[in-house]
């Protein structure tokens, strides 16, 4: 894949937007910032905007997945900087850690070794939701829950009811739930998460995808 163009032409899928490559200082991989106006922080403003008309399975756009072919393709850039600009709009959002076995996000926090987190609460080591759930210190209006440690079984642990449970009531108090998951071509836990997403937004980066591997 080298281009917009590229897409267009092998997939039906709407485009939602175009992300550059940013090379400059992040804070824990982060870009958006309150009036910034670097070609980044732009492009998540069109990604936001055009979400708006992609309302494919509720009335209300809430969940919303971010997953892609392989990895490195820069789903928890996306993940983080797209809960970022929509916090910026003065909606409460919950970013979630949904990559049981690498933990991307939580380790660009810093949180990577952090028991209070997704597995630990589908376990049952926490009981009350709130016990997992962290202020990102970046804006009030982002929440973070991190992946946890690493289960045995992250297939089956994502399959369960009280998951299902969980997002319904974050759902209760968030505006916004974002949801950073794992590669769909590589494990099954993708396919297994989607079923929690009103909307799944599939990341590709240029010249890292072969245009066979295209879903």
């Amino acid at each position: 894949i080298r281009g917009r163009k590229d897409l267009e032409e092998h997939l039906s899928v709407p485009f939602l937007g175009e992300v550059p490559l940013f090379k400059g200082t992040m804070d824990h991989g982060i870009v958006v910032r309150d009036h910034s106006t670097d070609a980044v922080s732009e492009a998540m403003r069109i990604i936001r905007s055009n979400m708006t008309f992609m309302k494919a399975k509720s009335e209300r756009l809430q969940s919303s997945m971010i997953t892609s072919s392989n990895p490195h393709a820069g789903k928890t850039f996306t993940s983080s900087n797209l809960a970022m600009s929509l916090a910026l709009t003065n909606k409460r959002v919950i970013l979630i850690d949904f990559d049981l076995r690498r933990r991307t996000l939580s380790k660009e926090f810093g949180q990577r070794h952090n028991r209070k987190g997704l597995s630990s609460y589908l376990a049952g080591t926490f009981t009350e939701l709130n016990d997992i759930i962290f202020n990102s210190n970046m804006n009030a209006n982002l929440d973070i829950i991190y992946a946890g440690p690493q289960p045995p079984n992250p297939a089956e642990m994502l399959m369960s009811e009280k998951l299902d449970k969980m997002m319904e009531e974050l759902k209760t108090r968030y505006d916004y739930v974002i949801i950073d998951a794992v590669p769909s071509m590589m494990i099954a836990d993708a396919q297994i998460i989607n079923r929690l997403a009103d909307l799944t937004i599939y990341v590709v980066r240029e010249g890292l995808l072969d245009r066979r591997q295209l879903p």
